[in-house]
Formats: structure tokens, sequence, C-alpha cells
């Protein structure tokens, strides 16, 4: 039989070998989250870089398509204004009846009063 010192000694080195083998064992779990958040990391920034690309490439787009919209009414707005002073121009009671009429319709889809009783 072992004498108690020789046994504690063993049992000292047992432990020790075991903290460093679950050391090492977390040292490279640690080592492989790291490396995989990394991983991660980078394809969410890429997908992030990839979708603000798109939409600053969307706003251009639409600030584009904006902008013909707003030339186009411009020149409608021309027209339209040049169309009517020349109706003005040369026939003023036909503008005047357009303009009652328009008044009759606005005023016919008023809501009516309640009366009382």
């Amino acid at each position: 039989m072992k004498p108690f010192s020789e046994t504690a000694s063993d049992a000292r080195a047992k432990a020790s070998e075991l903290a460093e083998k679950t050391a090492e064992n977390a040292r490279l779990t640690a080592e492989a989250a790291k490396a995989r958040i990394q991983v991660g990391y980078g394809r969410a920034r890429a997908a992030t870089g990839d979708l603000a690309a798109k939409a600053s490439e969307q706003a251009g787009v639409a600030r584009e398509a904006a902008g013909e919209v707003y030339e186009k009414g411009k020149v409608q707005a021309k027209r339209a204004n040049s169309k009517l002073k020349e109706v003005a121009e040369k026939q003023p009671m036909a503008l005047v009846a357009g303009a009652v009429a328009i008044g009759a319709l606005l005023g016919s889809l008023l809501p009516k009063g309640r009366k009382d009783d």
C-alpha cells in the first residue's frame, strides 16, 4: 500500500493535469467561438453593405423619377394656365358659366345642415 503523502501527491498531479486539459479545452472552444463570430460579423457586414448600396440606388432612381414627374407637372400647369388665359380672353362668359357649374357641383357635394325638430 502507498503511503498517504504519495497518494495525495498523485491526486494533486491528476487534478493539475485535469485542470490543464480543461483550460486547454476552454481556450480551444473560445477560439472556435471567436472565429465563428468573426465569420458571422463579416457576413452581416457584407449583407448590410449590399442592402445600403441597393437602398441608395433605389433612392436615386426614386429621386430621378420624382424630378421627371415634377418637370412634366410644371409643363402641364403652364399649358393649362395659358389655355385658361386664352379662354378668358376669347370667351369670358363661357369661363364664368364653367365656374358657376363647378361651384354648383361642389355645393351639391357638401353635407346638408341638420334641421331642428
